[in-house]
């Protein structure tokens, strides 16, 4: 593979590649931004079943950044959810994409075929395009099914049980 130039690679060579250059300098963090968006379905599952063995095996932590609930949830221990540019909520990745408690979370969650017991209960979804800059306070203002007056101020992340953080007025 050293003699060949990266157009003759395929995704999941080019994706190996990668990965081995990241290791060489024998890192403790990998900053792994969307790595197997590109990649067919067989060759994703194996780059992270790769990458979850080294891992598991060398003790690597990986900041696995996705928009892909799915990957995550099969990858991560931990997730955290943005929304213009802020954290809305974090925890455990079971715990927050099968009980979301922020409003934005659970619109994503609904957008997935992710088992998801708030859909199932006959939550509307929340659109989750973007719509823009937000009128101040929370990110999701305006946008947000559950807004009330306290939304005029931005929430900060308080402690949920768990083990969980949410940054939300309506939420609990």
């Amino acid at each position: 593979i050293a003699s060949k130039h990266p157009h003759s690679l395929s995704g999941g060579q080019r994706q190996r590649v990668v990965l081995a250059r990241a290791l060489a300098p024998e890192p403790a963090l990998i900053i792994a931004d969307e790595p197997v968006s590109m990649l067919d379905v067989s060759v994703r599952a194996e780059i992270l079943g790769l990458m979850d063995r080294l891992r598991r095996g060398r003790g690597i932590a990986f900041l696995y950044i996705t928009h892909d609930l799915a990957t995550a949830r099969f990858f991560g221990d931990r997730i955290a959810l943005m929304y213009k540019g802020r954290i809305v909520e974090e925890g455990p990745i079971d715990s927050v994409l099968s009980a979301p408690e922020h409003p934005y979370t659970r619109a994503l969650v609904s957008a997935v075929p992710l088992p998801d017991p708030a859909r199932r209960a006959g939550r509307p979804a929340i659109p989750i395009l973007d719509g823009g800059p937000s009128p101040g306070g929370c990110a999701f203002r305006g946008r947000c099914p559950e807004e009330i007056g306290m939304c005029a101020g931005e929430p900060r992340l308080e402690d949920r049980p768990g083990g969980g953080r949410v940054a939300c007025f309506a939420a609990g």
